[in-house]
């Protein structure tokens, strides 16, 4: 049975990458702005789930894995993480006697019938319907915009609207141009509107938080009516939301420079932001 503590058993349940980024090295490769990652940080931070989507066309190396493990470093202090084992996987960590669901993010490599260390069928629907118990989840799946996710969720996997509204966040990379080395880039960031809308209560609302512009090459943001929103639904004031997230800014702005720190010199930065709050 899987070992997450084994650096080889990871990298063969593809839990680990070839070659590992931090985030502040993905933003200096251009794949995505400082913005966008603090936003996402900040979300992270009060208990947004998560889902990295990559195209659906097989292609090498379009960088989920790199992508989900370098956001897991903006998880809130003191969280667990409890690796999932796919179709092999039986929930015992929820019986654990001091198990604390609300600093629990459940992690699994990928979310597709591609392969047994994989969860798909009522092992998957069992695993996304964790934040109903409190947990988290973190994961990766195969689908090219928002919408396929949703589906995906919805209709594939016969989640409920109430089970996709805990998710959270979704976010879709893939490669752009023909150029070698490849080029990444996220092309859309969205988070799932975690309350019914009384006008549309079957209906699942992903908010933008930003997209890829392809013409020009930049990313852009939502605007401020989103942020209020956003700070109401993790319990921030707004002016609070704001400085935060302003802070997070100029941490990976300046983290970035050059080729970008490291995933050790992320961590430290992060903890020293942490404890400035």
């Amino acid at each position: 049975m899987f070992d997450p503590r084994d650096p080889y058993e990871r990298y063969y349940w593809h839990y680990e990458s070839r070659r590992p980024l931090s985030m502040a090295q993905i933003i200096s490769l251009q794949s995505v702005d400082p913005e966008t990652v603090a936003l996402i940080w900040l979300l992270l931070e009060h208990g947004a789930s998560l889902t990295v989507a990559g195209p659906t066309d097989p292609q090498p190396g379009v960088g989920k894995t790199t992508t989900l493990n370098a956001l897991l470093q903006f998880l809130p202090e003191g969280a667990s993480i409890a690796y999932m084992s796919g179709m092999y996987e039986n929930f015992a960590f929820t019986r654990l006697p001091d198990i604390e669901p609300a600093r629990t993010y459940a992690l699994c490599n990928e979310v597709s019938d591609h392969l047994p260390i994989y969860m798909w069928g009522r092992i998957a629907r069992r695993y996304l319907s964790l934040p109903g118990q409190g947990y988290h989840v973190a994961t990766s799946v195969h689908a090219d915009t928002i919408a396929d996710v949703l589906s995906m969720y919805q209709y594939d996997l016969r989640l409920g609207v109430h089970e996709i509204r805990r998710l959270g966040l979704i976010i879709n990379i893939g490669l752009v141009g023909k150029s070698h080395p490849a080029r990444r880039r996220w092309f859309t960031s969205h988070f799932v509107q975690p309350f019914e809308d009384a006008a549309r209560p079957e209906a699942v609302l992903p908010i933008e938080l930003s997209h890829w512009n392809q013409s020009e090459d930049s990313f852009e943001h939502a605007e401020q009516p989103v942020m209020e929103d956003l700070a109401s639904w993790i319990g921030l004031e707004f002016t609070q939301f704001q400085q935060a997230l302003k802070r997070r800014v100029e941490c990976l702005q300046e983290l970035s420079q050059g080729s970008g720190a490291d995933l050790e010199e992320m961590y430290e930065a992060i903890a020293e932001l942490r404890s400035l709050e």
